[in-house]
């Protein structure tokens, strides 16, 4: 079974994504669209008894990614009225033609400058809770592995409505998520060891960091902060599916359960932002690296950090 296993606060992943470092190390990908292979396991959306098809975007199977469909555009879609809507904070779960070892669900705004993921949150019964900051269209992200190793991702282009909520609550002053929180130390762990990058880091961290393949990234503030997400951009982003956890301490010794992501595969070499399902107090991050599509390692070109 898929599982994370947590040894001295440090997620050790297992079969299914090692999987794809071990064997998918070439690609049969020239950024075109095609065809959705007919043997592709299929998933449906289940809400308030309604069920409608997700339609699979990218597929990692056997040393080969392909993209064969693309995320929902709000500004192709001719009858927006026929967008399946549901209401924020609604639950929602799926069915699955063949059951997958992992699944994570995200709601991803593509139309703001840089591609924002929101993980949403595992309830114990197994349904997401869809939750954003604000009502609008998002795609509905699932991100799957199979017991075979390979990795689909599908998409549905949802409304999500909320007429309880005060437009005018909306405002910069009450984005929670929307300042950017200086660094104090970021370290980067592996085989073979890094050194401290920079110990005090107070302008932008660096154009480029091929870290290779490493145990962990360790971020430290100068206090505990309201964290909700980071700005992370990854080498050959375009082709490659990376998968990371982010897990957060106020103390460094106890973290918490990994919030696990995976960059979108469609915004090009910029960078994307992760928002987590609830935002942490925390003064301390780790990101740990999963595994990759290519065995490459992590490479970091951008990292910010969000929060109050």
């Amino acid at each position: 079974m898929f599982q994370y296993i947590k040894i001295k606060n440090v997620v050790i992943i297992s079969a299914f994504i090692v999987f794809i470092i071990s064997s998918s190390t070439s690609f049969g990908l020239n950024n075109k669209i095609l065809a959705a292979p007919t043997d592709i396991p299929k998933v449906s959306f289940n809400h308030n008894g309604g069920i409608t098809d997700l339609s699979p975007t990218i597929t990692v199977k056997d040393k080969t990614m392909t993209k064969v469909g693309q995320p929902g555009d709000e500004n192709e879609m001719e009858y927006k009225s026929l967008i399946y809507a549901i209401n924020r904070g609604d639950k929602v779960s799926f069915n699955f033609e063949d059951e997958p070892s992992q699944v994570d669900a995200f709601l991803i705004d593509y139309e703001t400058d840089y591609s924002t993921l929101w993980a949403l949150e595992k309830t114990p019964t197994g349904e997401f809770i869809a939750n954003t900051p604000s009502p609008g269209l998002y795609n509905l992200d699932v991100h799957a592995i199979y017991p075979d190793g390979e990795y689909v991702s599908y998409s549905k282009l949802l409304n999500v409505v909320d007429n309880n909520l005060n437009l005018l609550s909306l405002t910069p002053q009450n984005n929670q998520c929307g300042n950017e929180i200086t660094l104090d130390k970021l370290t980067a762990s592996g085989n073979p060891a890094t050194s401290i990058l920079n110990q005090v880091i107070n302008q932008p961290l660096i154009k480029e960091l091929s870290f290779g393949i490493i145990d962990e990234l360790n971020v430290q503030l100068n206090n505990v902060k309201n964290i909700c997400g980071i700005q992370l951009g990854l080498k050959n982003a375009q082709n490659d599916i990376h998968f990371f956890a982010v897990q957060s301490s106020s103390d460094g010794s106890q973290y918490s359960d990994p919030v696990v992501f995976a960059n979108t595969g469609f915004s090009g070499e910029l960078p994307e932002v992760y928002i987590y399902p609830s935002s942490v107090e925390a003064k301390f991050l780790k990101l740990v690296p999963l595994g990759s599509t290519m065995e490459k390692g992590l490479g970091i070109t951008d990292f910010k950090l969000f929060g109050q």
